[in-house]
């Protein structure tokens, strides 16, 4: 829905939806997954000194075929998601040397897959289990875009009697930018080992509690994470480890467990702010000529954005250091000049 409500202002609101079946399954779960948690399942009966004799007892095609392994599906149209966003913009046409462009996105992006080679399934037999924020689930976004025709020089509010070589140095100066803002990307808890004896490979903890309290075990942060300021959330420890525990011994087994209830991505990177400044001018030599001078400033405050914690889509929760920050998702600030010649 667009509305005019004064000259060169307009607003636009709208909905965007996107739904998405059998998306491509590209090696993210195994086929021949054991689909029981057991202790035996890679091991079958002990021989006479104790070593397995069956490695791949316990899957699902042992029978059929005991020398096999893993077995990837190649797009196997098994995923799906579902992507709903409200959008707003506001729109100054380019008058009296000034034109913006404001724009906000509210948005989910939930499913099992994002359609992408990517992301893995704790349990081949129950893909739909893995329902939760998927890549890329920003849930709020802003971008503000606009020009600035600063009124100085011949002609202009200021300075406007001036010619020649005052008015090429001062006047005609243009000022332009992007400024973004947007909510931090949705990442997965994991476990660095499958506790569960099946080959998963996802296999993800128990939430006990909320992953962004920390006053909640603030001595498990300190004796097993290593968190430099426990209690408090530092690059070191972005989320709070002591919130997601080992699952359960499975039933009537040992030292096989179950699978984790922790869903996918039910954590956040941190947000991300930029500023990007461009300042221009064109200098006019005769009739037909002219240089045009800019300079472009990336990341103008050389504001730090950081990047995901644990450097990728998923944090192993049960590892000291696994939720740490190391790096950054933007360059630090940037300046470049350029100069164009035109005949």
């Amino acid at each position: 829905m667009q509305h005019q409500f004064a000259q060169n202002w307009v607003t636009q609101i709208g909905y965007v939806g996107t739904r998405s079946y059998d998306l491509w399954n590209h090696e993210a779960s195994d086929l021949n997954q054991p689909p029981v948690i057991q202790d035996s399942n890679f091991c079958g009966a002990l021989d006479a000194n104790g070593q397995c004799t069956q490695p791949n007892f316990g899957r699902r095609y042992f029978a059929q075929q005991p020398d096999m392994t893993q077995v990837l599906p190649l797009d196997y149209a098994q995923f799906q998601s579902f992507y709903n966003a409200f959008q707003a913009s506001l729109n100054k046409r380019f008058s009296k040397g000034f034109n913006v462009l404001a724009a906000y996105t509210f948005a989910k992006n939930l499913g099992n897959a994002d359609g992408n080679v990517g992301g893995y399934v704790q349990n081949s037999y129950f893909p739909n289990l893995e329902h939760g924020p998927v890549a890329p689930d920003l849930r709020q976004r802003v971008s503000v875009s606009y020009l600035y025709e600063i009124p100085v020089g011949h002609g202009r509010r200021f300075l406007g009697g001036t010619k020649g070589i005052v008015d090429g140095v001062l006047g005609g100066w243009q000022v332009a930018g992007i400024t973004s803002a947007q909510t931090g990307e949705a990442v997965t808890a994991v476990m660095s080992t499958d506790l569960s004896n099946t080959g998963s490979f996802s296999y993800r903890p128990d939430q006990i509690a909320n992953p962004y309290n920390f006053s909640f075990n603030t001595a498990l942060q300190a004796n097993d994470y290593g968190c430099s300021n426990p209690g408090h959330q530092t690059l070191d420890c972005w989320v709070n480890q002591a919130a997601f525990v080992a699952p359960p011994v499975a039933p009537g087994q040992n030292s096989a467990h179950s699978f984790g209830n922790s869903k996918i991505g039910n954590l956040r990177g941190p947000n991300l702010v930029d500023f990007d400044l461009v300042l221009q001018k064109h200098f006019k030599i005769g009739e037909s000529q002219q240089i045009e001078f800019r300079s472009e400033f990336f990341n103008l405050l050389n504001h730090p954005n950081f990047g995901l914690p644990g450097g990728s889509s998923v944090v192993y929760v049960d590892v000291p250091g696994g939720a740490a920050i190391t790096n950054t998702s933007t360059d630090n600030r940037q300046i470049e000049f350029a100069l164009k010649y035109t005949f």
